[in-house]
């Protein structure tokens, strides 16, 4: 819909892989019911359940598990109280499926899913405009002329002891280049309004609304499957509450094309940059991982157009590999930036034996399939 200068879509999006968006919250061992016989988890309502073991005299007795037991669960409790899945209408909240999660010893936390304050979860806006300006940024750069920034850049963390520092500071001025671009000033006193302030960023004149609720039945709990170059997985003891693959929702975004004429964007220009962003990541970063038989990447990746998420890895956030036009002066970057960080992590192997840094490819497994996590499919309609 067109109204004047501002331009309102509906944007579709759909899940083609497992999506995490973290509230900051997470669940321990005693605040979930995992059912292994029936690979669901089970979350309660601690107010319910605190009224329904009231009734049941059993008050005191959940007191002295939550401050003494150590390796039992609250399912274990409950079944030893001979409270029962009968008896979860009572305080539960929501289940869901536990997915691999169910066969795991180890299984102890969840990481929970952002929710609104009815309680479901939801994709906030921020979300995906973060996702659409990493993408905007790689695209710009690839069609603009940054050489005195990719130099400045790649001759900082090479030379820089904290290479961290320095590239934070790189890509701020960077970004400055690439956002700042609507020479907003002040008439009266020229020096008060910078052409790097955040007044004359672009992105301004896009908005997108927190998406529609999405219901508690498309929440799954995922592990996560670190992949590395030579075909081996490392299963980290760390899971998820994550939207399924095939989940649905909706966002409207509201584009200002009087501010975003100004640096030349448009809504063919965002499409262009997402399915340019998500195809760079598959060229240059995730390709030098071996595929596996049970591999769902394969039949999505053609339709992915955006990464969204957390627990996607450092290509979907940053736009270093597709900032250089010479893919191993990327690598070297990287890898020079990772040892250098993290010491200990053996990155100083990814430039001449991974040939891919960080040499680790995000990873979960649904249904029997390796997912890349985060992968999403963007439609807009006028």
């Amino acid at each position: 819909m067109k109204n004047g200068h501002l331009e309102r879509l509906e944007v579709r999006l759909k899940t083609l892989a497992p999506v995490y968006i973290g509230s900051s919250e997470s669940l321990t061992k005693k605040e979930y019911i995992l059912d292994r016989g029936t690979g669901k988890i089970h979350i309660p309502d601690l107010g319910k359940l605190t009224g329904y073991l009231s009734k049941r005299s059993l008050v005191k007795s959940f007191e002295n598990y939550l401050l003494q037991e150590r390796n039992s669960d609250l399912y274990s409790f409950l079944k030893r109280n001979n409270i029962g899945i009968k008896d979860y209408d009572h305080f539960v909240s929501y289940s869901l499926d536990a997915g691999e999660a169910y066969t795991q010893d180890k299984f102890r936390g969840l990481l929970m899913f952002v929710k609104g304050p009815d309680g479901l979860p939801y994709i906030p806006g921020s979300s995906l405009k973060g996702a659409l300006r990493t993408a905007i940024a790689a695209y710009t750069v690839k069609n603009g002329n940054y050489q005195n920034n990719i130099e400045e850049i790649e001759r900082g963390v090479e030379t820089r002891r904290n290479s961290k520092h320095y590239m934070s500071n790189a890509s701020k001025h960077l970004e400055s280049k690439i956002f700042r671009k609507l020479n907003i000033e002040d008439k009266r006193d020229p020096r008060k309004i910078k052409w790097y302030d955040m007044i004359n960023d672009f992105m301004r004149g896009i908005s997108i609304s927190d998406s529609l609720p999405i219901h508690h039945d498309n929440l799954i709990v995922c592990g996560k499957y670190d992949r590395m170059p030579d075909g081996s997985v490392n299963i980290l003891n760390i899971y998820r509450e994550c939207l399924s693959p095939g989940t649905v929702t909706k966002f409207t975004l509201t584009l200002d094309k009087t501010v975003l004429s100004k640096a030349g964007i448009d809504l063919d220009y965002i499409k262009k940059s997402l399915k340019y962003f998500v195809n760079a990541q598959d060229e240059l970063f995730n390709r030098y991982f071996p595929g596996f038989n049970n591999d769902a990447d394969e039949e999505t990746k053609e339709e992915a157009t955006v990464i969204l998420g957390g627990g996607a890895g450092y290509q979907s956030k940053t736009i270093v590999y597709p900032l250089f036009p010479d893919r191993q002066r990327a690598l070297r970057v990287v890898g020079t930036m990772m040892t250098k960080q993290f010491p200990r992590h053996k990155h100083e192997a990814d430039i001449h034996k991974h040939k891919v840094s960080p040499h680790t490819l995000k990873t979960t497994m649904y249904k029997g399939k390796y997912y890349v996590m985060g992968r999403c499919k963007l439609e807009f309609i006028n």
